[in-house]
């Protein structure tokens, strides 16, 4: 009997598929910031950073809910996700994305 062995993609590198299947942004960050805060999980915090021209029609709230409607099954196993959705004009203008805030019960 011959097992294949099939390797599971990290959750990041899932998000970050996904994104680039449905807005072939002109940028796309996944950053994995769990081990920022105190949950034991290694994938339960992440932070988007996508540029699409897809979002040159839509307003702020319509890009995070085109994000969460893409990630429904995903958000069922991730704490928290920060999304920073941008057109490339306005991703010009800002040069970045701000940082993410410290988690105050992350324990030292």
């Amino acid at each position: 009997m011959l097992l294949r062995v099939v390797e599971m993609a990290s959750m990041e590198d899932h998000l970050r598929s996904q994104l680039e299947l449905a807005l072939e942004p002109d940028y796309c960050e996944v950053v994995n910031e769990s081990g920022q805060h105190s949950d034991p999980a290694t994938e339960s915090h992440f932070k988007l950073i996508v540029v699409s021209g897809k979002f040159i029609e839509m307003k702020l709230i319509d890009r995070h809910r085109f994000i969460n409607k893409l990630f429904t099954e995903e958000l069922k196993h991730i704490h928290a996700l920060a999304m920073h959705a941008y057109t490339p004009d306005e991703w010009r203008k800002r040069s970045g994305a701000p940082s993410s805030p410290q988690c105050p019960s992350k324990s030292n």
